[in-house]
């Protein structure tokens, strides 16, 4: 299994590896609960990953809606047909089989991402079945998400200037001359947003756009001296971070965990 070598996400990234293997071994159906900043869900299907959900990155739903992909009435009839038929309806709005489950593998590589890079105080499982609005069609392979996440972990942890994802507040570069910088539009489209106020995090939520390459963005434009780390917590990600919560703990299927209490 591939691990984290920076100490800063070791433990986080353990505790679901632990979790993950040993629920697909026992064939799972249910939910395994990170608890902490921001958290996360990770839903199984007979040991395999569906989905992973944290309220620190955007779901599948998110990035289909404020990419512009589908509309909102199209979503709102996706959810209406229940969990084993949206790719029915939103192939009405464009978004086909591949591109839906390119989407949705997404979301749920960010989710992981955005639990490991916060805080983990808690990990247990709980064998109550629940439906991801919109489950990754056949499961996700545990090896390659283990390396997806590893691997994204690493590029972050090799970065000049790394931020954290929840809890930096950005905002532009006091004396940087935007007139004569040539940017891209992903630049653009981020240095829109960092007004002081919003993360790496926040600013995925707003653009629809995943956690994980607005994060590399956002350190690399630090780097490059065109954006700046504000001081203090980001508010808007403490509030806004309770959209997708784990549930309480059951009182079984508890996992053995040192918590981690530090972050990026």
């Amino acid at each position: 299994m591939t691990g984290s070598s920076n100490p800063r996400y070791r433990a986080a990234f353990d505790a679901l590896a632990h979790a993950l293997l040993r629920c697909e071994q026992d064939r799972v159906t249910g939910t395994v609960n990170l608890v902490g900043a921001p958290g996360a869900v990770v839903h199984l299907r007979r040991g395999a990953v569906i989905a992973v959900r944290s309220p620190g990155a955007p779901g599948a739903e998110v990035l289909l809606v404020r990419s512009g992909r589908i509309s909102e009435a199209d979503w709102t009839r996706a959810r209406r047909a229940g969990p084993e038929h949206p790719s029915r309806v939103l192939a009405h709005g464009g978004v086909g089989a591949t591109e839906l489950r390119t989407v949705t593998m997404m979301a749920a590589h960010d989710g992981a991402f955005a639990a490991v890079t916060g805080t983990v105080e808690d990990c247990f499982v709980d064998d109550r079945p629940t439906d991801p609005p919109l489950p990754v069609t056949n499961g996700i392979d545990l090896a390659w998400l283990f390396e997806q996440t590893s691997r994204r972990l690493k590029a972050l942890a090799a970065l000049p200037f790394a931020v954290s994802p929840h809890r930096d507040r950005l905002g532009a570069a006091h004396g940087a001359d935007l007139a004569t910088t040539v940017l891209t539009a992903a630049q653009r489209e981020v240095l829109a947003q960092v007004v002081g106020r919003r993360s790496a995090r926040d600013i995925a939520f707003t653009l629809g756009r995943g956690l994980y390459p607005v994060t590399i963005e956002v350190c690399r434009m630090l780097g490059d001296g065109l954006v700046e780390v504000v001081a203090g917590a980001s508010p808007a990600a403490v509030s806004l971070a309770r959209a997708v919560a784990p549930r309480t703990r059951p009182g079984r299927a508890a996992i053995a965990f040192e918590p981690e209490r530090r972050t990026v």
